[in-house]
C-alpha cells in the first residue's frame, strides 16, 4: 500500500487531498510528478498551460494543413503527368521531323553550292 501524502491542496490548488490520493492508486506516479501536477493546474499556470494548449493546437493543425496540402500537390501532379505525356511523346516526333528537316535543307543547301560553282567553272 502507497503512503498518504501531505496534504497539497490548499485555497490556491486545485485538486483535493482525496483526488490526489485517487490519482496516487490509479496511476503509476511518484510524489514529484503530482506536486507538478497540482502546481500547473493553479490558476495563474492554468493560464500559461491553456495557452500552451491552444499553441500547440494551432501548430498541429498547421502541420496537419501543410501534409494534406503536399498530398493534393503530388496528386495533381501525378493527374497533370499523366495528361501530358501524349503531349510529350508529339513534341518528341515534331523535333525529330525537325532535325531531319534540318538536315535535308543543309544538304540542299550544299548542293546548290557546288551547281553554282560548277556553272561559275563552265562559264
Amino acid at each position: 500500500m502507497k503512503k498518504s501524502l501531505p496534504v497539497l491542496s490548499n485555497k490556491k490548488n486545485v485538486l483535493s487531498a482525496q483526488a490526489e490520493q485517487m490519482i496516487l492508486e490509479k496511476l503509476p506516479v511518484d510524489q514529484k510528478t503530482l506536486r507538478l501536477v497540482t502546481k500547473a493546474l493553479e490558476p495563474k499556470n492554468l493560464k500559461r498551460l491553456a495557452i500552451a494548449a491552444v499553441g500547440g493546437s494551432f501548430l498541429v493543425s498547421f502541420v496537419s494543413s501543410a501534409s494534406q496540402n503536399r498530398i493534393y500537390q503530388a496528386m495533381v501532379a501525378r493527374e497533370m503527368k499523366k495528361q501530358l505525356d501524349p503531349l510529350r511523346k508529339k513534341l518528341d516526333e515534331l523535333e525529330a521531323q525537325n532535325a531531319a528537316l534540318w538536315e535535308q535543307n543543309r544538304e540542299l543547301l550544299k548542293e546548290m553550292k557546288k551547281k553554282e560553282i560548277k556553272e561559275d567553272v563552265i562559264s
